[in-house]
């Protein structure tokens, strides 16, 4: 049996998940780590670095060489769809990155997820994730409103993205790519998301099976 070690919440676990979910990849177990739990990936691969990929005795990380591994495992009839320039929206959400992460890392420890389930995982998580955003995360959440209007601006300008509806309902590497970071967002109570971007998360999350947290929000 092969595993997948992860951490519930990340967002490059989750293009791992989609993969390997809508591939149909047999044998897999699927591990959460405690995000504080620095022995499991050392002795794995060296470092602290989610998500992992034991196959055949050999563990590799990176998530898209995962990604790529899984696709060949996979047995699903259904194929992932090339990968198409024009829904590429990650050079345009990388301007918003810091204010998404103020949204995000001061909620996600209040959702219980399995990932921090435990006192010393989430202050190890607060602690780091801190120090990358140059604020206390009190601080991040008392300027919900002008990070929240921030991405809201372009969420409401990115390109429309193909529905997998309007494909045969099936995913495309471009949906591999680009549900993680907004399906993180999913969890910021009132955050504006367009109607047609909603639908495409919906559509997404069931053929991926990885959820949403519309019904979880902070």
């Amino acid at each position: 049996m092969s595993r997948l070690y992860i951490y519930d919440h990340c967002p490059f676990c989750i293009r791992t998940l989609l993969v390997a979910h809508y591939r149909q990849v047999a044998d897999l177990e699927q591990i959460v780590l405690l995000n504080d739990d620095e022995d499991s990936c050392q002795q794995l691969i060296g470092k602290k670095m989610v998500p992992i990929f034991e196959h055949q005795g050999i563990a590799i990380s990176e998530s898209m060489d995962i990604a790529k591994l899984l696709d060949e495992l996979g047995e699903g009839a259904k194929a992932l769809r090339p990968l198409q320039l024009n829904e590429a929206i990650q050079p345009l959400l990388q301007p918003i990155q810091l204010h998404c992460q103020a949204l995000s890392y001061p909620r996600v420890i209040h959702m219980g997820l399995r990932t921090f389930a435990t006192e010393s995982a989430r202050a190890y998580y607060q602690r780091n994730k801190e120090a990358i955003l140059g604020m206390s995360f009190a601080e991040a959440l008392a300027g919900t409103a002008e990070h929240q209007a921030k991405v809201e601006q372009v969420l409401a300008d990115l390109p429309p993205l193909s529905l997998p509806s309007e494909q045969g309902n099936t995913l495309s590497w471009n949906d591999v790519m680009n549900f993680p970071p907004l399906q993180y967002l999913t969890l910021v109570k009132g955050l504006a998301f367009p109607e047609r971007l909603k639908q495409w998360l919906h559509e997404v999350s069931e053929l991926g099976g990885v959820e949403l947290y519309f019904d979880r929000e902070i």
